[in-house]
Parts: structure tokens; sequence; C-alpha cells
């Protein structure tokens, strides 16, 4: 059953790469809840890891960009992810080679570095993303918490909030 709202961090960088060399067509992780931590011991959502748990992401991110913290692991992982992304859309035909540089300059300049601030996306339910939305496989998940992807979340399919 798909939840009625479902909630994904992403750093702006990330969105905004996706809304200009994707077609504002992105790919996201997601939980069923804001906050995993505010759930009922015996509901299964209560079980999203911090590392996975929206909320956490959204901290973490917040707290080191404003402390510039270059040496955040999120921060890094992102850097690592966009990069490859961009080397597998040039790839794949989908962005030209100097897109693809584009990109992996603005994900490596430190200049740039603010532009990680995390933005909370708001998804609503809709019988088009039902089919869309992917469970995670458990050996991919962080912990025993529900963890969904959706690979083409339109831009007009959700909202978004900076707390």
């Amino acid at each position: 059953m798909t939840p009625i709202l479902l909630y994904s961090t992403n750093p702006f960088m990330k969105f905004l790469i996706q809304q200009k060399y994707m077609k504002d067509i992105h790919y996201v992780w997601c939980s069923e809840s804001f906050d995993s931590n505010t759930l009922g011991t015996y509901v299964s959502g209560s079980l999203v890891a911090p590392t996975s748990n929206p909320k956490d992401i959204y901290l973490d991110l917040k707290k080191a960009v404003e402390k510039v913290d270059k040496h955040n692991s999120k921060i890094k992982e992102q850097i690592a992810s966009l990069s490859a992304r961009a080397v597998q859309w040039e790839t794949a035909g989908l962005i030209t080679e100097a897109e693809k540089d584009d990109i992996v300059y603005m994900v490596n300049e430190t200049s740039f570095f603010a532009y990680w601030r995390p933005l909370l996306y708001v998804i609503p339910a809709s019988p088009t993303l039902s089919p869309r939305l992917k469970p995670v496989p458990a050996h991919l998940c962080a912990s025993l918490g529900a963890e969904y992807i959706i690979g083409d979340l339109k831009g007009d399919e959700f909202h978004i909030i900076e707390l």
C-alpha cells in the first residue's frame, strides 16, 4: 500500500543538477515518515536508521553547510554519486560531454559549498506514482525500516520545504 506522503532530503546541488540537466526528473530515496524517531516502538517506520531518516539527514546537511564541514560524509557521498552519474548520463547520451564536465566542476568546486544546503521533498501519493515507487532491497537498507526509490520523480510531483 502506498503511503499518503513520502519524504526525502536532498542537497540543493543535486536538485539543481537534476532540474537543469535531467529535464526536472529526480532520482530520490524516500521514507514514509519525516522523522522515524517520532513513531511508536512497534511501528515498522520507527526502524528507519538515522542515515536514512529524512530529518536526521536534513539536520546533518544543514549543520555541515553552516559550519563549512567539507569532510561531511553525506556531501562526500553525493559528490561521488553525482560525478559518477554525470559520466553515466554522458555515456547514455542523455547529456553532452560539456554538460558532464559542468556537473563534475559544480560538485567539486569548493566555492559552491553553500549549494549543498538541504531541501526536504514532500511527495504526495498519486495513482501515477504508485507503480514507480520501488522498495529498496533489504541488503541496501540502512536498517529494517522501509525505504523506497523513485527513479523518475517529476518536478511537479513534489513540494520543497526548507527548515
